[in-house]
């Protein structure tokens, strides 16, 4: 049932967060900063305090309600996922057949298909709401200067990273039926490293909504590639499905194509405030090899996904260009001539 379902979903979704959070924690140090948040005015500021390593601290304050909310947002992407399904069931008869190959008659669709339609249709609300916790978490933590960069956690802050977290074991738990390539896994797998190490350490929160901005892409792609849009006739040849294609070409060249200016830009904080320079506020550990490690971690996530994003804008632009009729004639000009 329903309900079953998302018992389950709840109960692995705290299990598995809990092991990753405390094997990060373990190899970081003994002594590890507990962050005090003071949410009168939904705004958070970092304190230090020694505590005894033990599982108890997931129970406790600020590290209990940021599992509990993973737990919870990881349920919501599964009632949408449902929603879809029930939707698509009854009103989208491309959910329950495709065309074969050579498109002459009807098989039914895989649960594999049905996933895929299912998980992309779920994307698009909640990646809104990623994007816009994270807008606005950005648009108030700049101000704060250093200290927002590095010190601060807000509730839009909170709330976008717990949620991306979620939609991430979300999509890597449908990825596993819908057969999805080992980059995909690879992709999640570091995205929810630095998300978690930014969230449970209190720090660099700024840096975690800045870089994860490029989940607002994944809203018209989700129209893009949404089912019943794609196999909607009327939908697919209109106007509005077309203006949505170029948007998400240009949301990609605006938020994902800079990436390597966003890391630039944290580097500059990382020289000159870092662990043990300036102002010394540019840390998540305050261990010199933790320190270190975590910087080295961030450039290759950052180049990893930058390089996803560049192979994906490729097919983006050439996708683009075919729906909009640019390049064909020329292409058939010369393909005639041979």
């Amino acid at each position: 049932s329903q309900v079953d379902l998302f018992g389950h979903c709840w109960n692995s979704c705290l299990h598995n967060t809990r092991h990753i959070v405390f094997w990060i924690r373990s190899i970081a140090t003994s002594d590890n900063n507990n962050i005090d948040i003071d949410n009168d005015d939904n705004a958070a500021s970092a304190t230090t305090t020694t505590t005894t390593m033990d599982l108890s601290f997931l129970y406790e304050g600020n590290n209990a309600a940021f599992v509990h909310l993973i737990g919870k947002y990881y349920v919501l992407c599964w009632v949408f996922h449902i929603f879809s399904a029930v939707v698509s069931s009854a009103y989208f008869p491309a959910y329950k057949e495709k065309d074969t190959k050579d498109k002459k008659s009807k098989v039914p669709t895989t649960f594999a298909d049905r996933i895929n339609w299912d998980y992309t249709n779920a994307s698009i609300p909640y990646c809104a709401l990623i994007f816009y916790f994270y807008v606005a978490a950005v648009l108030e933590l700049r101000p704060l200067g250093l200290e927002g960069r590095w010190a601060t956690q807000t509730f839009n802050s909170t709330h976008g990273i717990t949620l991306h977290i979620a939609s991430s074991l979300y999509e890597t738990t449908n990825y596993i039926f819908a057969k999805k390539g080992l980059v995909f896994y690879l992709h999640h797998v570091v995205t929810v490293g630095g998300c978690i190490t930014m969230l449970f350490f209190g720090r660099a929160s700024y840096w975690c909504c800045l870089l994860g901005l490029v989940e607002g892409t994944n809203i018209p792609l989700g129209f893009v590639l949404g089912g019943p849009f794609r196999s909607t006739p009327a939908i697919k040849n209109s106007l509005a499905y077309k203006v949505n294609g170029v948007l998400l070409w240009v949301m990609y060249l605006v938020i994902r194509v800079p990436i390597p200016y966003s890391i630039y830009l944290l580097h500059a904080d990382l020289n000159e405030h870092g662990l043990g320079k300036g102002d010394n506020v540019a840390w998540v550990f305050d261990d010199a090899t933790m320190h270190s490690a975590w910087v080295v971690y961030m450039d290759l996530v950052g180049l990893f996904l930058w390089g996803l994003s560049m192979m994906w804008f490729s097919q983006i632009t050439s996708g683009m260009m075919k729906a909009l009729g640019i390049g064909i004639k020329a292409t058939a000009i010369k393909k005639k001539a041979a």
